[in-house]
């Protein structure tokens, strides 16, 4: 098994507005999945044991905004619904992609002095991830 770099990641937003690019200047991106666990817990049980319950995930982006970057921040007003594709080694045929129905939190903003600009969403997961490849 052979390691890849973060380099090849490949995420699209796609909205009611269309489709916008998130790697092209990100930092980082990270992806969550969790799961809900119900306590079945009870009477004379002396450990804790927990029902699987419902899927659940949470997305982050942190890129560097570029000047006159409307875009992207339109398409990451938060309470706008879409759909995040995430390529971990980009693109090419037979890789892992991941389809995420999602809610965008809103675009953030980090502004420092004689530093560039970052800009971050998060991402909360809106159904059902589908693993596919490219």
């Amino acid at each position: 098994m052979s390691a890849y770099s973060g380099s090849a990641l490949a995420v699209q937003w796609v909205y009611s507005g269309g489709t916008v690019s998130l790697d092209g200047d990100f930092r980082s991106f990270s992806y969550s999945p969790s799961v809900e666990l119900i306590d079945q817990t009870a009477g004379s049980d002396a450990n804790r044991t927990r029902l699987v319950s419902i899927k659940d995930g949470n997305a982050s982006l942190s890129a560097i905004m570029q000047a006159s970057g409307t875009a992207i921040t339109n398409a990451l007003v938060e309470g706008t619904e879409g759909t995040l594709n995430v390529g971990p080694e980009g693109t090419a045929s037979g890789k892992q992609k991941l389809i995420i129905p999602a809610i965008a939190m809103g675009a953030n903003f980090s502004i420092n002095y004689n530093d560039v600009v970052e800009l971050s969403c998060d991402f909360t997961q809106n159904g059902a991830r589908t693993d596919i490849v490219w």
